[in-house]
């Protein structure tokens, strides 16, 4: 595997200066360090950190690296061994860390650590997360082994202290440098910080203690939920090392628009489109709009345009936490159908109509910059909401 950019490690241009070096290297050392960071490329990513520190440090071998490259360098880092490079203060890094220090001495086993949590993304229904519902969920998380009880052992044998570490979980490493030999203390590989392994490893989860299960749960969604929204479901994600508990699972939801394509919905409120024929809205009639619950009625006035937005409130979607005691709006925007095709008797009744009305040709001015190309009627109804809403 080739080998990272010396000043991208560090994060640093090519021309920095020797403080601007030493202020970088001083950051990701104590984010980086594996006493510190717990994740599994951290011991790595330390002495990719260190590694590069060395070099850029030292002129000779920053002229070498930034003629040659990492050929150019031709050191034996023997897998991240990390000297100081004139960094008189790294023992001050390390006292931050351990508050002391960390040249040699016994230190204690790693402590009970949480587990991990875990996010399982799901999708409602348009009317579920209206109306709530709850829900049955497959997940998978790791658990305590039922065979060991989560101690990693057969039942009935021994737990022994580590060979490796000699049950202090943890191992040092001493690492020569420019400026003499360094220990660096890290967790034990063989033990994971425990300090203790089993004899006889249980031979159902192979001595971790822990196994990996398919699990069903039901959760409530409440009424009124967003795309986006999370529920956080406690101790049901992976379970901790060293004894420690279990995570917890996030449910992200994703919301399906309307799959009969009737309402579209903006936060609590939601809008709805209703075409009407022409003699309708002329002379006015009660006609029947669809709302998230059914059907209702509302009165057209006689002589209602085309645009037209009724608007009936509390018939919208329920705020979170209140039990549908407060909702938003639904908003109806009205159509008016013009039939593409007239039977002659309907014909001859337009005629005589027409007759007895003058046109009157209005013309309106023309917005040279407006442009066509959203014309949805959720865009509709916000450039009419607020000139036409009852």
């Amino acid at each position: 595997m080739s080998k990272r950019d010396y000043y991208e490690v560090l994060g640093v241009s090519k021309n920095a200066g020797d403080n601007d070096l030493k202020s970088a290297y001083r950051n990701m050392a104590k984010k980086h360090h594996p006493d510190i960071n717990k994740t599994p490329e951290a011991e790595q990513t330390f002495k990719e950190i260190s590694e590069a520190y060395e070099v850029l440090s030292d002129q000779n071998k920053r002229a070498r690296y930034d003629q040659y490259g990492h050929e150019g360098v031709n050191s034996q880092f023997g897998g991240g061994g990390f000297g100081g490079g004139g960094f008189d203060d790294l023992g001050d890094i390390l006292n931050s860390f351990f508050g002391g220090g960390s040249r040699g001495g016994q230190r204690r086993p790693a402590g009970p650590e949480r587990g991990s949590d875990l996010r399982l993304d799901i999708e409602l229904a348009f009317k579920e997360a209206i109306f709530g519902i709850e829900k049955e969920i497959d997940i998978q998380h790791s658990e305590n082994c039922d065979t060991c009880h989560g101690n990693g052992a057969t039942p009935g044998t021994k737990i022994s202290n580590c060979d490796t570490c000699g049950g202090v979980g943890q191992v040092k490493q001493t690492q020569r440098s420019l400026f003499g030999s360094f220990t660096q203390v890290g967790i034990c590989p063989k033990c994971q910080g425990a300090g203790k392994i089993p004899t006889d490893p249980c031979k159902i989860c192979r001595g971790k203690g822990k196994v990996d299960k398919d699990k069903k749960l039901k959760i409530k969604v409440p009424a009124g939920v967003d795309a986006g929204a999370r529920i956080r479901v406690p101790g049901e994600g992976d379970m901790g090392e060293r004894g420690g508990g279990p995570g917890d699972l996030y449910v992200v939801l994703h919301v399906a628009e309307d799959k009969d394509g009737i309402f579209e919905r903006r936060g609590n409120d939601v809008y709805t489109e209703v075409s009407l024929a022409y003699h309708q809205v002329a002379l006015g009639d009660e006609v029947e709009v669809p709302t998230l619950e059914g059907f209702t009625h509302i009165d057209i006035p006689a002589g209602t345009p085309t645009g037209k937005v009724f608007t009936l409130r509390g018939k919208g979607v329920p705020f979170l936490g209140t039990d549908g005691r407060r909702k938003g709006d639904l908003h109806v925007l009205i159509n008016i159908e013009v039939p593409k095709k007239l039977g002659a008797e309907e014909s001859k009744l337009l005629r005589e109509l027409a007759s007895l009305h003058k046109p009157t040709n209005k013309s309106s001015k023309v917005d040279k910059n407006h442009k066509n190309d959203d014309d949805s009627f959720i865009n509709k109804l916000k450039n009419k909401l607020h000139i036409n809403q009852d």
